[in-house]
């Protein structure tokens, strides 16, 4: 069968630890990140993006860390010189012009690599649905990994994809988010008993990182 985009990376992703969404997310935001302190930054099309757009915090604080301060700074230099021109257009003296004038400035608020991303993951939905109805060893896998709350509830969304598996597929899925809450919610227990004054235990550092990857993302900064 022809797949909607190529399946290597959910083979791999599938294979590693934690929710196999969330390492392709990162992959994916990595390889993002990178490209706009590099090829993207002297791109006409992606530069013509990120003036309307921009960064958001979380993203502008990844690329801050990157190597290239000069390919950031003229991202920057042009991103301003059109917000510039942005509010010339918008001359606010009145209550219903200031709304306007929000509403426009608004519309130029947003992050480039969010965009992307937000286009990129449900393709994978997709896939890992048909790879599940198509490949004999994926179910295995499927049924193994540890998704997280967010990227679960969209796979239940993309059950339709799994055809005449649909039934196993939502069975697995149903069974493994159920069972990594359960355990999440044993040991967060176990955590907080230990601050018990008559507790003689000591906390596992770990398990709020853990619960925070189940229940939010793997992808902590």
């Amino acid at each position: 069968m022809q797949y909607h985009i190529q399946t290597a990376p959910v083979w791999d992703a599938y294979k590693s630890d934690g929710c196999p969404l969330c390492a392709l997310y990162a992959a994916k935001e990595k390889r993002l990140v990178k490209s706009y302190l590099n090829e993207n930054v002297m791109d006409e099309h992606f530069r013509m993006f990120s003036n309307s757009l921009g960064f958001c915090p979380e993203h502008i604080r990844m690329l801050y860390a990157g190597e290239n301060k000069l390919g950031l700074a003229l991202q920057l230099e042009t991103r301003a010189a059109y917000l510039y021109k942005e509010v010339l257009k918008q001359a606010p003296s009145d209550k219903k012009s200031a709304k306007r004038t929000a509403d426009a400035l608004k519309k130029h608020c947003g992050c480039v690599i969010c965009a992307e991303l937000d286009e990129f993951l449900p393709r994978y939905y997709m896939t890992i649905a048909q790879m599940y109805d198509n490949e004999p060893e994926f179910p295995k896998l499927f049924a193994e990994a540890n998704h997280c709350v967010k990227h679960a509830t969209e796979l239940f969304a993309a059950a339709e994809h799994a055809k005449k598996s649909v039934d196993r597929y939502l069975a697995d899925l149903h069974r493994s988010l159920s069972r990594d809450l359960k355990r999440t919610e044993r040991e967060l227990r176990i955590f907080c008993d230990c601050f018990d004054h008559l507790s003689s235990d000591k906390p596992d550092a770990t398990t709020i990182p853990r619960a925070v990857e189940l229940l939010i993302t793997k992808n902590i900064k």
